[in-house]
């Protein structure tokens, strides 16, 4: 029997056009528990705006629901919710009100305004945006259309700026349709079909499918891709970003200061199984898919980088390894995809670790809560799986 999910006690905390506290909402609660889900918020505030998350205590024996605490911009300054707002107190008028060099431009006030004055200059709204997603990663908002279709706004980090790239170089195949792009803003066309969470074993393997047909299409050309800024991890750059989290986060672990000490002679193991670089796509859980239609349909390139295409195992379900790998020796003949998965493996993991020390370390404290539990996993992982392995 699946445990229930918990939900949110959700408190906001209203800011002016300045920044400056107004006060704080009283407090209610949404049934989803992930404090990045700001859908609910909205709909029990539609006034309000979410720009960042304040704080936030995890429900008992979970990662996310309990108690969250929300900046928010009342849309017309403090007008619709005057007669509502509680004083806060002075610690959390601090909390606030304190700069952060790292603070996202729509975690500010006027922030959002501007993404959507941005996104209506390009399309017309037949009903308001929607605001769906607000943290240190992206901010979402759905765009109603006149034909009942909805365009997206999705709003990223300069780290995962390259998503816009992406997307031209892979345009015609099974990937969103890009309206606009400027910067780290992107307007997407309406995506049709529907979210892969709960997809099937047969639609799961149609989303492995569409992910080696779209990284092997990229064989031979990813020069390009690094040139507009798609993140490079293949062997020497990787190393580059790898020794660092080490040092700092794996101390004293023998096992992965060995992997340093010996990452040429195993990448060289590596090539010799015969997959070349790709584009792969980092992050291809079902949820990352739109089922329904044929084939489906990628999106959410953000995590996406230059390297061998078996990293995308180090992100989706362990029971598809086998699928995955068969579909790569399909693809590219003569090719060893299971000894090169036994040499990759613990490098996926490591290489999951580095990405969650990036978002760490491109991110305002108060946000790190989402990832701060991320990265030592993934570097036990990596030790475990080299210190059993003993085909090495």
């Amino acid at each position: 029997m699946v445990a229930a999910l918990p939900g949110r006690r959700v408190t906001l905390v209203l800011v002016d056009g300045a920044g400056a506290t107004l006060g704080r909402l009283p407090s209610f609660d949404v049934a989803t528990p992930w404090w990045q889900d700001v859908e609910p918020v909205r709909a029990a505030h539609p006034e309000v705006t979410v720009l960042r998350l304040l704080d936030a205590v995890p429900a008992p024996g979970h990662e996310m629901g309990g108690d969250v605490r929300y900046v928010g911009e009342a849309a017309d300054g403090a007008g619709a919710a005057n007669g509502r707002l509680a004083p806060v107190d002075a610690a959390t008028r601090e909390a606030v009100e304190e700069e952060s060099a790292f603070r996202l431009p729509w975690a500010r006030p006027g922030g959002p305004a501007a993404d959507l004055a941005w996104a209506t200059a390009h399309i017309a709204l037949a009903a308001p945006a929607q605001q769906m997603r607000s943290w240190n990663l992206s901010s979402i908002w759905r765009l109603p259309q006149a034909d009942g279709r909805a365009a997206w706004l999705k709003c990223v980090p300069d780290f995962l700026a390259h998503e816009a790239a992406v997307l031209a170089h892979l345009a015609g195949r099974q990937v969103p349709v890009v309206l606009a792009a400027e910067g780290s803003r992107i307007l997407l066309a309406d995506l049709p079909g529907v979210d892969g969470y709960g997809a099937g074993v047969e639609e799961q393997r149609a989303i492995v499918d569409a992910h080696v047909e779209l990284a092997a299409s990229t064989i031979g050309t990813t020069q390009g891709l690094l040139d507009a800024g798609v993140p490079d991890w293949r062997s020497g750059p990787f190393l580059g970003m790898a020794i660092p989290v080490v040092r700092t986060r794996a101390k004293g672990d023998d096992v992965l200061a060995h992997l340093l000490d010996t990452w040429a002679l195993r990448w060289a193991a590596i090539d010799e199984c015969g997959l070349p670089d790709v584009l792969f796509h980092g992050d291809p859980h079902p949820g990352n898919a739109r089922i329904g239609v044929d084939p489906p349909l990628i999106f959410d390139w953000g995590d996406s980088g230059i390297g061998h295409p078996l990293f995308d195992l180090g992100g989706s379900e362990p029971a598809l390894d086998e699928y995955w790998l068969d579909r790569w020796a399909a693809t590219v003949p003569g090719s060893d995809p299971h000894r090169a998965w036994t040499l990759l493996r613990p490098l996926a993991a490591l290489r999951r670790g580095a990405v969650f020390q990036r978002f760490l370390d491109g991110i305002e404290p108060s946000e790190r809560v989402y990832h701060a539990g991320d990265v030592d996993p993934y570097l036990v992982l990596a030790s475990t799986l080299l210190d059993a392995d003993d085909d090495w």
